[in-house]
Protein backbone atom coordinates (compact mmCIF):
# COMPACT_ATOMS: atom_id res chain seq x y z
CA UNK A 1 0.00 0.00 0.00
CA UNK A 2 2.24 2.76 0.93
CA UNK A 3 4.75 1.44 -2.00
CA UNK A 4 1.65 2.30 -4.38
CA UNK A 5 1.26 5.74 -3.26
CA UNK A 6 4.77 6.57 -3.58
CA UNK A 7 4.66 5.43 -7.17
CA UNK A 8 1.41 7.78 -7.44
CA UNK A 9 3.27 10.77 -6.16
CA UNK A 10 6.14 12.50 -8.59
CA UNK A 11 6.80 15.60 -6.07
CA UNK A 12 9.50 13.72 -4.15
CA UNK A 13 9.48 15.62 -1.45
CA UNK A 14 5.78 14.74 -0.66
CA UNK A 15 6.78 10.58 -2.09
CA UNK A 16 5.59 9.46 1.33
CA UNK A 17 1.46 9.56 1.91
CA UNK A 18 0.23 8.64 5.72
CA UNK A 19 -3.07 6.75 6.11
CA UNK A 20 -3.11 7.20 9.94
CA UNK A 21 -2.75 11.02 10.31
CA UNK A 22 0.55 11.25 11.80
CA UNK A 23 2.98 13.66 10.15
CA UNK A 24 6.40 12.48 8.36
CA UNK A 25 9.61 14.65 9.50
CA UNK A 26 12.20 14.26 6.66
CA UNK A 27 15.74 15.69 7.10
CA UNK A 28 19.05 14.93 8.93
CA UNK A 29 19.50 15.23 12.48
CA UNK A 30 21.92 18.38 12.31
CA UNK A 31 19.24 19.75 10.23
CA UNK A 32 18.68 23.26 11.78
CA UNK A 33 16.09 22.80 14.63
CA UNK A 34 15.33 19.59 13.87
CA UNK A 35 15.32 18.95 17.32
CA UNK A 36 14.01 21.38 18.20
CA UNK A 37 10.62 20.56 15.54
CA UNK A 38 10.77 16.95 16.69
CA UNK A 39 9.85 18.18 20.67
CA UNK A 40 7.00 20.91 19.48
CA UNK A 41 5.37 17.58 17.50
CA UNK A 42 6.11 14.83 20.33
CA UNK A 43 5.55 17.38 24.07
CA UNK A 44 2.09 18.78 21.91
CA UNK A 45 1.13 14.79 21.78
CA UNK A 46 0.95 14.99 17.71
CA UNK A 47 1.82 11.50 16.15
CA UNK A 48 4.76 11.85 14.01
CA UNK A 49 7.43 10.20 12.70
CA UNK A 50 11.24 11.24 12.15
CA UNK A 51 12.41 9.66 9.03
CA UNK A 52 16.84 9.82 9.05
CA UNK A 53 17.72 10.84 5.35
CA UNK A 54 21.02 9.04 6.41
CA UNK A 55 19.80 5.99 8.27
CA UNK A 56 15.78 5.90 7.67
CA UNK A 57 15.27 2.87 5.54
CA UNK A 58 11.76 4.94 4.67
CA UNK A 59 14.05 7.34 3.21
CA UNK A 60 14.93 5.48 0.02
CA UNK A 61 11.64 6.67 -1.11
CA UNK A 62 12.59 9.92 -1.19
CA UNK A 63 15.46 8.78 -3.49
CA UNK A 64 19.04 9.51 -2.91
CA UNK A 65 20.11 12.53 -0.70
CA UNK A 66 20.99 14.18 -4.12
CA UNK A 67 17.11 14.14 -5.26
CA UNK A 68 16.20 16.69 -2.31
CA UNK A 69 18.63 19.29 -3.33
CA UNK A 70 17.32 22.54 -3.43
CA UNK A 71 14.22 21.69 -0.37
CA UNK A 72 15.12 22.89 2.87
CA UNK A 73 15.32 20.51 5.41
CA UNK A 74 13.55 18.92 7.90
CA UNK A 75 10.35 18.59 5.57
CA UNK A 76 7.10 17.97 6.61
CA UNK A 77 4.65 15.85 4.76
CA UNK A 78 1.32 15.57 5.74
CA UNK A 79 -1.67 12.67 5.14
CA UNK A 80 -3.18 14.82 2.61
CA UNK A 81 0.42 14.67 0.40
CA UNK A 82 1.06 18.45 1.33
CA UNK A 83 4.30 19.11 2.30
CA UNK A 84 5.91 22.02 4.68
CA UNK A 85 9.53 23.55 4.19
CA UNK A 86 11.02 25.94 6.83
CA UNK A 87 10.06 29.01 5.92
CA UNK A 88 12.66 31.48 4.39
CA UNK A 89 14.64 34.39 6.91
CA UNK A 90 18.02 36.00 7.28
CA UNK A 91 17.86 34.60 10.65
CA UNK A 92 18.10 31.13 11.45
CA UNK A 93 16.00 31.34 14.67
CA UNK A 94 13.33 33.48 13.01
CA UNK A 95 12.98 31.19 10.04
CA UNK A 96 12.58 28.41 12.15
CA UNK A 97 10.03 30.52 15.00
CA UNK A 98 7.84 31.19 11.88
CA UNK A 99 7.93 27.52 10.55
CA UNK A 100 7.13 26.65 14.15
CA UNK A 101 4.13 28.67 13.73
CA UNK A 102 2.91 27.53 10.90
CA UNK A 103 3.62 23.91 11.42
CA UNK A 104 1.09 24.48 14.88
CA UNK A 105 -2.07 25.16 12.18
CA UNK A 106 -1.14 22.61 9.67
CA UNK A 107 -1.31 19.62 12.48
CA UNK A 108 -4.38 21.42 14.20
CA UNK A 109 -3.09 23.02 16.99
CA UNK A 110 -5.36 25.48 18.48
CA UNK A 111 -3.41 28.93 17.38
CA UNK A 112 -5.63 31.71 16.97
CA UNK A 113 -7.36 33.52 19.68
CA UNK A 114 -11.14 33.13 19.47
CA UNK A 115 -12.45 35.96 21.43
CA UNK A 116 -12.32 40.08 20.40
CA UNK A 117 -11.01 40.53 24.26
CA UNK A 118 -10.08 38.60 26.96
CA UNK A 119 -9.80 39.92 30.95
CA UNK A 120 -6.86 38.60 30.80
CA UNK A 121 -3.71 37.20 28.42
CA UNK A 122 -1.47 34.54 30.27
CA UNK A 123 2.09 34.89 28.17
CA UNK A 124 3.42 31.13 28.31
CA UNK A 125 1.80 27.68 29.59
CA UNK A 126 4.43 26.25 31.94
CA UNK A 127 3.40 25.75 35.73
CA UNK A 128 2.94 29.15 36.45
CA UNK A 129 1.18 29.95 33.60
CA UNK A 130 -1.37 27.08 33.60
CA UNK A 131 -2.08 27.73 37.38
CA UNK A 132 -3.31 31.29 36.72
CA UNK A 133 -5.37 30.49 33.68
CA UNK A 134 -7.13 27.79 35.69
CA UNK A 135 -7.85 29.61 38.52
CA UNK A 136 -8.90 32.51 36.70
CA UNK A 137 -11.05 30.48 33.83
CA UNK A 138 -12.80 28.82 36.91
CA UNK A 139 -13.30 32.40 38.58
CA UNK A 140 -14.92 33.72 35.51
CA UNK A 141 -12.48 35.46 33.74
CA UNK A 142 -11.72 34.97 30.13
CA UNK A 143 -8.26 33.66 29.99
CA UNK A 144 -6.37 33.41 26.25
CA UNK A 145 -3.02 31.84 27.40
CA UNK A 146 -0.37 32.65 24.37
CA UNK A 147 2.24 29.45 24.51
CA UNK A 148 4.97 29.26 21.72
CA UNK A 149 6.42 26.07 22.28
CA UNK A 150 3.75 23.14 24.60
CA UNK A 151 1.90 23.30 27.55
CA UNK A 152 4.70 22.87 30.65
CA UNK A 153 7.16 24.97 30.00
CA UNK A 154 10.58 23.88 31.27
CA UNK A 155 9.08 21.86 33.97
CA UNK A 156 7.48 19.82 30.70
CA UNK A 157 10.34 18.52 30.39
CA UNK A 158 11.63 17.14 33.52
CA UNK A 159 11.31 13.30 33.78
CA UNK A 160 10.90 13.22 37.17
CA UNK A 161 9.59 15.72 39.73
CA UNK A 162 10.07 14.37 43.28
CA UNK A 163 9.30 17.37 45.95
CA UNK A 164 5.95 18.81 44.70
CA UNK A 165 3.43 18.71 47.57
CA UNK A 166 1.03 15.96 47.15
CA UNK A 167 2.86 13.12 44.88
CA UNK A 168 5.19 11.02 47.12
CA UNK A 169 6.28 9.28 44.44
CA UNK A 170 6.65 12.55 42.54
CA UNK A 171 5.27 13.01 38.72
CA UNK A 172 6.98 13.87 35.44
CA UNK A 173 6.67 17.36 34.37
CA UNK A 174 4.65 16.00 31.32
CA UNK A 175 2.59 14.72 33.46
CA UNK A 176 2.06 17.29 35.61
CA UNK A 177 1.50 19.71 32.58
CA UNK A 178 -1.00 17.72 31.14
CA UNK A 179 -3.26 17.70 34.22
CA UNK A 180 -3.19 21.00 34.47
CA UNK A 181 -3.65 22.07 30.70
CA UNK A 182 -6.90 19.67 31.03
CA UNK A 183 -8.03 21.51 34.06
CA UNK A 184 -7.43 24.63 32.65
CA UNK A 185 -9.37 23.96 29.59
CA UNK A 186 -11.97 22.40 31.14
CA UNK A 187 -12.89 25.43 33.37
CA UNK A 188 -12.69 27.22 30.02
CA UNK A 189 -9.62 28.83 29.30
CA UNK A 190 -8.30 28.85 25.81
CA UNK A 191 -4.44 27.69 25.34
CA UNK A 192 -3.01 28.66 21.66
CA UNK A 193 0.37 26.87 21.17
CA UNK A 194 2.86 27.93 18.30
CA UNK A 195 1.75 31.68 19.75
CA UNK A 196 4.90 33.90 19.48
CA UNK A 197 4.39 37.61 20.70
CA UNK A 198 5.91 39.72 17.92
CA UNK A 199 4.15 43.07 18.67
CA UNK A 200 2.32 44.90 21.66
CA UNK A 201 1.04 48.12 21.95
CA UNK A 202 -1.28 49.64 24.81
CA UNK A 203 -4.17 51.13 23.89
CA UNK A 204 -5.81 54.19 24.57
CA UNK A 205 -8.37 52.53 26.46
CA UNK A 206 -5.75 50.64 28.51
CA UNK A 207 -6.28 47.70 26.67
CA UNK A 208 -3.38 45.48 25.63
CA UNK A 209 -2.73 44.48 22.67
CA UNK A 210 -0.55 41.38 21.40
CA UNK A 211 0.46 40.66 17.77
CA UNK A 212 1.12 37.34 16.99
CA UNK A 213 3.53 35.64 14.54
CA UNK A 214 0.57 34.16 12.70
CA UNK A 215 -0.77 37.42 11.80
CA UNK A 216 -3.62 37.64 14.92
CA UNK A 217 -4.09 39.36 17.79
CA UNK A 218 -4.83 38.72 21.32
CA UNK A 219 -5.94 41.64 23.36
CA UNK A 220 -6.81 41.73 26.86
CA UNK A 221 -7.90 43.90 29.91
CA UNK A 222 -4.65 42.73 31.82
CA UNK A 223 -1.28 40.31 31.19
CA UNK A 224 -0.20 37.90 33.29
CA UNK A 225 3.97 37.18 31.94
CA UNK A 226 4.76 33.60 32.79
CA UNK A 227 7.57 33.46 30.22
CA UNK A 228 9.95 31.31 32.42
CA UNK A 229 13.28 30.90 30.97
CA UNK A 230 16.04 29.07 28.68
CA UNK A 231 19.20 26.82 28.88
CA UNK A 232 22.46 29.59 28.93
CA UNK A 233 24.05 28.67 26.63
CA UNK A 234 27.70 27.02 26.45
CA UNK A 235 30.26 28.88 25.23
CA UNK A 236 33.08 25.76 24.10
CA UNK A 237 34.20 25.67 20.84
CA UNK A 238 32.18 23.88 18.40
CA UNK A 239 28.99 23.12 20.90
CA UNK A 240 26.77 24.77 18.57
CA UNK A 241 28.06 22.48 15.17
CA UNK A 242 26.49 19.69 17.06
CA UNK A 243 22.86 20.52 18.24
CA UNK A 244 21.08 18.45 17.39
CA UNK A 245 23.74 15.87 16.18
CA UNK A 246 24.81 15.15 19.84
CA UNK A 247 24.71 18.11 21.77
CA UNK A 248 21.32 19.26 23.36
CA UNK A 249 19.96 21.90 25.77
CA UNK A 250 17.92 19.95 28.23
CA UNK A 251 17.04 16.27 28.36
CA UNK A 252 14.01 16.14 26.15
CA UNK A 253 12.05 12.25 26.17
CA UNK A 254 12.80 12.52 22.37
CA UNK A 255 16.77 12.97 22.60
CA UNK A 256 17.66 10.61 25.24
CA UNK A 257 15.88 7.75 23.17
CA UNK A 258 18.87 8.26 20.83
CA UNK A 259 21.85 7.48 23.01
CA UNK A 260 20.68 4.13 24.92
CA UNK A 261 23.95 2.32 26.03
CA UNK A 262 26.19 5.20 24.98
CA UNK A 263 28.31 7.25 27.05
CA UNK A 264 26.41 10.26 28.00
CA UNK A 265 27.25 13.86 29.75
CA UNK A 266 25.73 16.44 31.27
CA UNK A 267 26.64 19.87 31.95
CA UNK A 268 25.27 21.36 34.88
CA UNK A 269 24.85 20.96 38.86
CA UNK A 270 21.43 22.27 39.96
CA UNK A 271 18.12 20.06 40.14
CA UNK A 272 17.09 19.76 36.42
CA UNK A 273 21.12 18.59 36.05
CA UNK A 274 20.42 16.14 38.76
CA UNK A 275 17.25 15.08 37.21
CA UNK A 276 18.33 14.48 33.88
CA UNK A 277 21.53 12.28 35.18
CA UNK A 278 19.49 9.74 36.85
CA UNK A 279 16.82 9.41 34.11
CA UNK A 280 19.50 9.09 31.43
CA UNK A 281 21.48 6.76 33.92
CA UNK A 282 18.51 4.22 32.98
CA UNK A 283 19.14 4.17 29.50
CA UNK A 284 22.84 5.02 28.67
CA UNK A 285 25.85 2.82 29.56
CA UNK A 286 27.49 5.78 31.71
CA UNK A 287 26.10 9.36 32.62
CA UNK A 288 28.85 11.59 34.10
CA UNK A 289 28.00 14.78 35.41
CA UNK A 290 30.63 17.75 34.70
CA UNK A 291 30.14 20.52 37.35
CA UNK A 292 32.04 23.84 37.10
CA UNK A 293 32.17 24.52 41.11
CA UNK A 294 33.54 22.60 43.64
CA UNK A 295 30.74 20.74 45.17
CA UNK A 296 28.03 18.89 43.61
CA UNK A 297 25.75 20.18 47.00
CA UNK A 298 25.93 23.95 46.04
CA UNK A 299 23.12 23.97 43.89
CA UNK A 300 21.78 20.94 44.10
CA UNK A 301 18.86 19.55 46.76
CA UNK A 302 20.47 17.11 48.75
CA UNK A 303 17.76 13.79 48.11
CA UNK A 304 19.06 14.96 44.36
CA UNK A 305 22.63 14.74 45.66
CA UNK A 306 22.18 11.47 47.58
CA UNK A 307 21.02 9.70 44.48
CA UNK A 308 23.12 11.06 41.74
CA UNK A 309 26.22 10.22 44.58
CA UNK A 310 25.43 6.19 45.34
CA UNK A 311 24.30 5.44 41.35
CA UNK A 312 26.06 2.71 39.98
CA UNK A 313 26.28 4.57 36.40
CA UNK A 314 26.38 8.26 37.14
CA UNK A 315 29.98 9.54 38.20
CA UNK A 316 30.46 13.14 39.68
CA UNK A 317 33.18 15.33 37.83
CA UNK A 318 33.54 18.54 40.31
CA UNK A 319 35.42 21.88 39.33
CA UNK A 320 35.50 20.61 35.40
CA UNK A 321 34.76 22.76 32.35
CA UNK A 322 34.33 21.39 28.76
CA UNK A 323 36.10 23.45 26.69
CA UNK A 324 35.47 21.75 23.35
CA UNK A 325 33.02 19.36 21.11
CA UNK A 326 34.63 17.01 18.63
CA UNK A 327 33.14 15.44 15.85
CA UNK A 328 32.66 14.95 12.15
CA UNK A 329 28.53 14.77 11.41
CA UNK A 330 27.86 14.21 15.36
CA UNK A 331 29.25 14.23 18.51
CA UNK A 332 32.06 11.57 18.87
CA UNK A 333 34.70 13.54 21.63
CA UNK A 334 34.37 16.65 24.29
CA UNK A 335 37.48 18.02 25.72
CA UNK A 336 37.47 18.91 29.31
CA UNK A 337 39.38 21.11 31.72
CA UNK A 338 40.09 20.29 35.17
CA UNK A 339 42.60 21.84 37.40
CA UNK A 340 44.26 23.37 34.19
CA UNK A 341 44.99 20.13 32.57
CA UNK A 342 42.85 19.50 29.37
CA UNK A 343 41.41 15.70 28.62
CA UNK A 344 39.83 14.18 25.83
CA UNK A 345 37.02 11.89 26.37
CA UNK A 346 34.94 9.92 24.07
CA UNK A 347 31.03 11.15 24.15
CA UNK A 348 28.16 10.06 22.50
CA UNK A 349 26.18 13.28 23.43
CA UNK A 350 26.20 15.96 25.91
CA UNK A 351 23.25 17.32 27.75
CA UNK A 352 23.59 21.43 28.53
CA UNK A 353 21.38 22.00 31.65
CA UNK A 354 23.72 25.28 33.17
CA UNK A 355 21.15 27.73 34.31
CA UNK A 356 18.31 29.90 32.81
CA UNK A 357 18.26 33.25 31.49
CA UNK A 358 14.85 34.56 31.48
CA UNK A 359 12.87 34.48 27.96
CA UNK A 360 11.70 37.98 28.40
CA UNK A 361 13.72 39.70 25.09
CA UNK A 362 10.82 39.28 23.02
CA UNK A 363 8.09 40.53 25.83
CA UNK A 364 6.16 42.97 23.48
CA UNK A 365 6.36 45.96 26.11
CA UNK A 366 9.68 47.03 28.10
CA UNK A 367 9.41 47.36 31.24
CA UNK A 368 11.91 47.16 34.62
CA UNK A 369 14.23 44.58 34.88
CA UNK A 370 18.01 43.70 36.44
CA UNK A 371 21.01 43.49 35.24
CA UNK A 372 20.38 39.61 33.78
CA UNK A 373 17.11 40.43 32.48
CA UNK A 374 14.72 39.27 35.09
CA UNK A 375 11.35 41.73 35.74
CA UNK A 376 11.35 43.63 38.78
CA UNK A 377 7.82 43.48 40.40
CA UNK A 378 5.32 45.15 43.48
CA UNK A 379 8.27 46.58 45.40
CA UNK A 380 10.79 46.98 43.13
CA UNK A 381 9.17 48.97 40.90
CA UNK A 382 8.35 51.81 43.25
CA UNK A 383 11.20 54.59 41.91
CA UNK A 384 9.53 54.41 38.14
CA UNK A 385 5.83 53.51 39.22
CA UNK A 386 3.06 56.10 37.48
CA UNK A 387 -0.05 55.84 39.37
CA UNK A 388 -0.99 56.98 42.67
CA UNK A 389 -1.92 53.55 43.89
CA UNK A 390 1.57 50.85 44.78
CA UNK A 391 1.80 48.42 42.15
CA UNK A 392 0.76 45.09 43.66
CA UNK A 393 3.15 42.62 44.76
CA UNK A 394 3.82 41.00 41.02
CA UNK A 395 2.85 43.74 39.10
CA UNK A 396 5.55 45.24 36.74
CA UNK A 397 6.59 48.78 36.36
CA UNK A 398 3.45 48.50 33.70
CA UNK A 399 0.12 48.95 35.24
CA UNK A 400 -1.97 45.38 34.80
CA UNK A 401 0.98 43.89 33.51
CA UNK A 402 1.25 41.45 36.21
CA UNK A 403 5.11 39.07 35.94
CA UNK A 404 5.64 35.22 38.08
CA UNK A 405 7.46 32.30 37.68
CA UNK A 406 11.29 31.96 36.80
CA UNK A 407 11.07 34.97 34.89
CA UNK A 408 10.78 37.27 38.04
CA UNK A 409 13.15 39.14 39.60
CA UNK A 410 13.53 37.16 43.34
CA UNK A 411 11.39 34.67 42.41
CA UNK A 412 12.26 31.24 44.00
CA UNK A 413 12.88 28.44 41.10
CA UNK A 414 10.82 25.61 42.08
CA UNK A 415 7.57 24.25 40.72
CA UNK A 416 5.84 24.71 43.71
CA UNK A 417 6.52 28.57 44.17
CA UNK A 418 5.55 29.27 40.22
CA UNK A 419 2.56 27.45 41.30
CA UNK A 420 1.47 29.26 44.04
CA UNK A 421 2.64 32.81 41.92
CA UNK A 422 -0.05 32.06 39.39
CA UNK A 423 -3.26 31.46 41.77
CA UNK A 424 -1.81 34.61 43.73
CA UNK A 425 -1.70 36.73 40.41
CA UNK A 426 -5.55 36.19 39.43
CA UNK A 427 -6.56 37.69 42.70
CA UNK A 428 -4.24 40.81 41.93
CA UNK A 429 -5.86 40.97 38.64
CA UNK A 430 -9.27 40.79 40.12
CA UNK A 431 -8.07 43.83 42.40
CA UNK A 432 -6.89 45.97 39.04
CA UNK A 433 -9.80 44.78 36.87
CA UNK A 434 -12.04 46.04 39.91
CA UNK A 435 -10.18 49.49 40.18
CA UNK A 436 -10.06 49.97 35.97
CA UNK A 437 -13.64 49.36 35.91
CA UNK A 438 -14.52 52.12 39.48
Amino acid sequence: MLLDMVLAVSDPTAAIAVENGRVYVVGYRSSPHAQDYRDFLERNNVPYQWVDVDNDPLARFLGAPSDVEGVRLPVFIFADGTSLEPIDAADEQVSFERTRSALAERVGLHARPSLDLYDTVILGAGPAGLTAALVAASEGLSVAVLERNAPGGQAGMSSRIENYPGFPGGLSGQELAEAAFEQAVGFGAEILVGADSVTGRIDEDGIMSIGLLNGSEARGRSVIGATGFHYRRLEAEGVDDFIGAGVYYGASPSDVIYHRGGDVFVVGGANSAGQAALHLAAHARSVTLLIRGDSIEEDMSKYLVDRCCTHGAIKVRTATEVVRACGDEKLERIVVESNGEQEELHADALFILIGGMPATSTCPWGMARDQQGFVFTGPDVRDVWTLDRPPYFLESSKPGFFFVGDARHGSVKRVAAAVGEGAMAVQQVHRYLAGVDD
